[in-house]
Parts: structure tokens; C-alpha cells; sequence
């Protein structure tokens, strides 16, 4: 597992990982390796040099003093109404694991190869690019879905439950981004746990629902804030802010992924055996 800073993008406001590497001396250049996780931006700074650290001469600043106010409520909504709609759209930590299973199942009708997911407070938001670029830098997949198409003409494509719009990548070129509320991730939990009561068997450790589920238990486990996950085949890179506000990217292995989601399914099934009335 590898570790990472992160910032902003200044190109499309994901998030950028940078990593310095380790001087051979105390004085001398460190080389400086970064990647956007979304567009593959590169920040245009290849080394720092390591010197002598002066301390910044003192700067005065006028006091300041602390100004105690209350919060305005609009005279046309009771109070209560508003206090119980921020209860609802709040999203906390113990909600990640389950939030991310339902958009994970939501996902996994579209078998996407690769996508970012961005947290926003308040939802969450699906990055997905073009259809068009990817098949165009693989034509045995352009071909194999030609195919597919004349054998399955008239069954319609697949669509996520979640609200769609598309925004642009390049001039030629537009994504989509694909927008999950608290009401649309309750949804889809209804649905798919009916669908669960009507069949039998047991979860798949390997499927996207579970993997995200299990990304959401362990950022939860670890008091940690989840600004976004960046999916690919072989590397997951999951962008988390720290308790003391550090912004850090960690790269997971889908292999790495599914001991942690084994762990985690033996703790559940034991935790469920204990709690058994006899």
C-alpha cells in the first residue's frame, strides 16, 4: 500500500497526489513525483532543494475578539422543520460502508471499468468519462461492442438510478457525472434488500458493492472524513482527511481489498453468532 499528500486539482478540482523523496544528504535537491487522480495533471515541479530553514521575521496583528452569534432562522419555516432536513441530508463516517454498497450496486449494472467518486457533504458524485475516448485507444472493445449490439439491439442500455448531467473534459471531448442524495442511496438500499429476501446465497467479496463497503468500514474505523475514491482494475487510490486535517491519498491493490472485506465479513458473522438470543 502506498501513501500520498493530497490537494486540489487546479486543472479539474479533483485531487492531486504528490510524494517527495527520500535526500541522500541534508542539503540538497528532493525530486518531486504527482499525478492527478482524475485527468493525469501534472503540477510543473520536479524538485525542491533542501537548505538551511530560516524562521519568517514576526509579524504584529491587532487583537481580536470573539464574537458570539446565533444563527438566523427564516421567520417562514418553523425551527424544527429546518433542524430535522439537516438531520436528514447530514451524512457522518458510520454511513460511508453503507452508502457506498448501494452506489457500488447502482454501479455495477454499468460494469465500469474505471470511475472517480467525489464526496460532497451532502452526497456523493460519480465521475465517468466518455465512452467514446476509451474505445477509441482500444479497438478489439470497440469491435467486441459492435457485436453486442446487433445481438442485443433492442434491449435498452443500462442507466444508473442516480441524477446525470455531463461536463466538459476538453474542447472535443465531455463526461458524465452521476449525482447520489441521501434519498436516492435509500432507494436503492429498499430495492436491493428486497431483492436480497426474494434470494438466497452469500455476498460476493469480489464485487464492486462489497469492495466499496469495505473502503467505507475502514475510513469509519478510523475517524477519518472520505473526500473521494478513484477506481481502477488494478489500483484503487481512496483520498481521505485525516483527525488533524492532513489530506492523504492511500493506494490499495483490489487483492488487499477483498483480506480486509474477509476480515471484516468473519467479524460481522461472529458479532451476529454472539448476539443470537439462546
Amino acid at each position: 500500500m502506498s501513501k500520498y499528500r493530497a490537494r486540489h486539482c487546479t486543472k479539474c478540482n479533483y485531487f492531486i497526489g504528490f510524494a517527495l523523496a527520500k535526500p541522500s544528504a541534508k542539503i540538497g535537491e528532493v525530486r518531486v513525483s504527482n499525478f492527478c487522480l482524475n485527468c493525469n495533471y501534472k503540477l510543473p515541479v520536479h524538485s525542491i532543494i533542501n537548505g538551511v530553514r530560516r524562521p519568517a521575521p514576526g509579524l504584529r496583528r491587532s487583537e481580536l475578539r470573539l464574537v458570539h452569534s446565533t444563527p438566523r432562522v427564516s421567520s417562514l419555516v418553523p425551527e424544527g422543520e429546518i433542524r430535522n432536513s439537516d438531520m436528514d441530508t447530514k451524512i457522518t463516517p458510520a454511513d460511508y460502508a453503507r452508502h457506498l454498497r448501494a452506489i457500488g450496486q447502482d454501479l455495477e449494472v454499468l460494469h465500469l471499468s474505471y470511475f472517480n467518486l467525489e464526496f460532497t457533504g451532502d452526497g456523493y458524485l460519480v465521475w465517468v468519462k466518455s465512452a467514446d475516448s476509451s474505445e477509441s485507444s482500444k479497438p478489439l472493445l470497440r469491435i467486441s461492442k459492435t457485436r453486442l449490439q446487433k445481438l442485443w439491439r433492442n434491449r435498452t442500455p443500462a442507466r444508473a438510478i442516480g441524477h446525470e448531467e455531463s461536463y466538459p473534459i476538453s474542447p472535443s471531448q465531455t463526461g458524465r457525472r452521476i449525482r447520489y442524495s441521501v434519498q436516492e442511496l435509500d432507494r436503492i438500499e429498499r430495492e436491493q434488500r428486497a431483492r436480497r429476501g426474494r434470494q438466497s446465497g452469500k455476498a460476493d467479496g469480489h464485487s464492486l458493492s462489497q469492495l466499496l463497503r469495505t473502503l467505507g468500514d475502514l475510513i469509519a474505523q478510523r475517524s477519518e472524513t472520505l473526500l473521494g475514491i478513484a477506481w481502477q482494475e488494478l489500483s484503487i487510490g481512496v483520498v481521505v482527511e485525516t483527525p488533524k486535517g492532513r489530506k492523504e491519498i492511500e493506494v490499495y491493490r483490489p487483492d488487499n481489498l477483498y483480506d480486509l472485506w474477509v476480515r471484516m465479513y468473519l467479524r460481522r458473522d461472529n458479532r451476529a453468532f454472539l448476539d443470537t438470543p439462546r
